[in-house]
């Protein structure tokens, strides 16, 4: 299973669990022997591999430091909980991918890091508080050196656009009074460390 991969299943799980959208509108999968959500909703699905296709080349280039989901109250338009995933990368590569890495889990370890993934991701909903109001959601992603995405292109459109400031953890200035200095303190779900590029999931507790 790629770092996409896990991410694909992550967000779809997520907005099952945290019922962005109803129960019925899911399907049960399985994945490393752990049952999993998958949305039945076209556009859904499409707009989730849409974002995964362009996390994905950033995350190829190493570019890519953090995406969050962040949902959101219908209601209110302010954000009430966060999942957020930290990607780490092993520097002096240089794009390479035939080095062998002394200490690298290999394939059936990677497997069983992956279930405990998996298993920490699918107990979450019993660790937080119910979402008793209409919500949404929006995914953000920062890269490493703050550039806009390789993904977007030059025309005035591409997949990214500039989050709210409201949505991100900290804002970018000082008197950007819409975006709060501090977040809430995190709950670290589950971490896998592979040895080139490493995924720590967290949501606030």
């Amino acid at each position: 299973m790629t770092p996409c991969s896990k991410v694909e299943i992550s967000l779809h799980t997520i907005l099952c669990i945290r019922q962005i959208y109803p129960p019925t509108t899911f399907t049960r999968r399985c994945a490393h022997g752990v049952p999993v959500y998958q949305s039945r909703h076209p556009t859904v699905r499409s707009y989730i591999s849409q974002v995964i296709a362009s996390v994905g080349k950033e995350i190829n280039e190493g570019r890519l430091k953090r995406m969050t989901v962040v949902i959101k109250s219908v209601l209110t338009g302010l954000p009430v909980e966060r999942m957020i995933f930290d990607i780490g990368y092993l520097s002096g590569l240089n794009g390479r991918k035939d080095i062998g890495l002394t200490g690298a889990p290999n394939a059936d370890e990677l497997g069983l890091m992956l279930r405990g993934f998996l298993i920490k991701l699918s107990s979450l909903d019993g660790q937080l508080l119910d979402n008793n109001e209409e919500c949404t959601f929006a995914i953000i992603i920062e890269t490493n050196d703050d550039l806009a995405p390789s993904s977007n292109t030059t025309e005035d459109t591409g997949p990214w656009v500039p989050a709210l400031a409201k949505d991100t953890l900290r804002p970018s200035q000082k008197e950007d009074t819409e975006c709060p200095e501090k977040h809430e303190p995190l709950l670290s779900v589950k971490a896998i460390e592979t040895g080139v590029i490493d995924v720590c999931l967290s949501s606030p507790t």
